[in-house]
């Protein structure tokens, strides 16, 4: 079995997106420190393992969840972080679609479940200010980077697209300041095609690029 570096861990900031809510996934420990509470899915890296592997070793392990991509945000490296022994944890944050996935609850998690990140009490260590620091990374991210791509149809109609938004940014959004905005930055591209059938007025349809 792989030795485990002790003072090096990651921590995985997973936002699902699912009938307009954004959510965080969150495990419920069962061992010490902080066991029986909820937290972000993390444990220590190995030896013989990139950082990388480690962050999607640990997610599977502990959640099911497998074949995201998971970009790496910010090193937390305070020194009284955890209680028992000096931690430096890597911070990893990814947007999936909530329903697309099985959680399976794992290694040290008794449960695995989504939460409302408005609804989100408070978790032990720092992993409140570790959500916070990767919904902040979501909120620059989304206007730079077609990270929204596998949570919308390949065609959808631009209120689709403000749902999305108004559900990372956290705020509602006027709806021909985000128009404009987000076809002035190429962010989507419009197509020669409009919404069919229910009661409303045909609308266009768009497509995200995939390159910006």
């Amino acid at each position: 079995m792989s030795e485990k570096i002790i003072n090096l861990s990651v921590d995985c900031a997973i936002f699902g997106y699912e009938n307009g809510k954004l959510k965080s996934l969150l495990i419920k420990r069962d061992k010490e420190p902080c066991s029986n509470q909820w937290s972000l899915p993390g444990s220590y890296a190995y030896f013989d393992e990139t950082i990388d592997n480690a962050a999607r070793r640990v997610l599977f392990e502990l959640t099911g969840i497998e074949n995201i991509y998971l970009t790496q945000v910010k090193v937390f490296g305070e020194v009284n972080r955890y209680p028992s022994h000096r931690v430096v944890s890597i911070l990893y944050c990814a947007l999936i679609k909530s329903d697309l996935f099985e959680l399976i609850a794992g290694s040290h998690a008794k449960e695995v479940n989504w939460y409302d990140v408005n609804e989100v009490s408070e978790l032990p260590f720092d992993h409140n200010q570790m959500i916070n620091t990767a919904l902040q990374w979501l909120k620059e991210e989304i206007w730079r980077k077609p990270i929204s791509i596998n949570l919308l149809p390949d065609k959808f109609p631009l209120n689709q697209l403000q749902d999305l938004f108004e559900a990372i940014l956290q705020e509602e959004i006027d709806n021909r300041n985000f128009r404009k905005k987000v076809i002035n930055m190429g962010l989507v591209e419009k197509l020669n095609e409009k919404t069919k059938g229910g009661q409303q007025r045909p609308a266009f349809l768009y497509r995200l690029k995939k390159s910006i």
